[in-house]
């Protein structure tokens, strides 16, 4: 089956307009239309069903995406694997989630490359469940996730726990009351939902939900509201333009380095989650 088809049937899906997926993919949209009715006719089914001019997946398309998600995936990294240098034979890949990439991934990536700058680096960034997903497929060599995966072909191994606190763009505020206006949600994942549930269960919806710490940090400063937010991230704006909210309670958020057991480059991944455990200590 041509490659293709999958990567269109994934960019209608995203724009959920045949001519918008065109201009994004450089076609005319009859090609995308006619890439699309292919699909569907390898498939058996439709994947696309038109309901008061709005473009939506059928159950058939639903099923499809994270196949081919998966499937580009794969090919994405054969493609790239066979097209590098001989001396370079694997391109390690490193995933996590949108709220550990800047709290984490940076300088995880340049201390990997001066430690082994023959080795090419792939970094990726998805849901958890997506992570531990590729992780098993062996698309991915390691994953950053907040929960432990429970594959028994999985290994995930505990860092050291990232330090949340509540802080705001007002001094001396109250944590209780800051929660019934102007809160700023960053998902942290399930743990620290449920323990925010616990400490304030009368908490009116947050004015913001994003999945990275570093937008939640730019929307206050610039809009106003609190977050619960790494120290590290925000060193240079606490007593200036973000301030720490002494009653609110302390939260910490585990971390897992995942990788699958029978991996071929057990050394690398080692290597790596050595020096995440270096970084995170220090």
């Amino acid at each position: 089956m041509d490659i293709e088809l999958l990567r269109t049937f994934l960019e209608v899906r995203n724009t959920r307009h045949f001519g918008k997926a065109a201009e994004n993919l450089y076609l005319t949209q009859a090609a995308v239309s006619a890439r699309i009715k292919q699909l569907e006719t390898i498939i058996g089914a439709p994947l696309f069903t038109r309901f008061r001019n709005n473009l939506q997946l059928t159950v058939t398309g639903e099923r499809l995406i994270n196949h081919a998600e998966t499937i580009l995936i794969a090919w994405e990294r054969a493609r790239l694997d066979v097209s590098i240098k001989k001396r370079q034979k694997h391109i390690f890949s490193l995933g996590s989630s949108g709220s550990l990439w800047d709290l984490v991934l940076p300088k995880t990536i340049v201390h990997f490359h001066e430690s082994m700058p023959d080795t090419p680096l792939r970094t990726e960034t998805h849901e958890p469940d997506v992570l531990v997903r590729h992780v098993m497929e062996r698309s991915l060599d390691l994953a950053l996730i907040y929960e432990p995966a429970k594959m028994s072909d999985l290994v995930s191994i505990p860092l050291a726990p990232i330090k949340l606190i509540m802080v705001s763009h007002l001094r001396e505020q109250n944590a209780y009351d800051i929660m019934q206006k102007d809160f700023v949600g960053v998902d942290w994942g399930q743990h620290i939902q449920v323990q925010l549930s616990q400490q304030f269960p009368d908490a009116a919806s947050p004015m913001l939900q994003c999945s990275q710490a570093k937008i939640a940090r730019e929307f206050m400063i610039k809009f106003g509201g609190s977050a619960y937010l790494p120290p590290e991230l925000i060193a240079r704006d606490l007593g200036k333009t973000l301030f720490k909210v002494e009653d609110a309670p302390i939260f910490e958020r585990p971390i897992y380095a995942c990788h699958h057991r029978d991996n071929l480059y057990l050394h690398k991944i080692e290597a790596c989650i050595e020096q995440l455990r270096i970084q995170h200590s220090s």
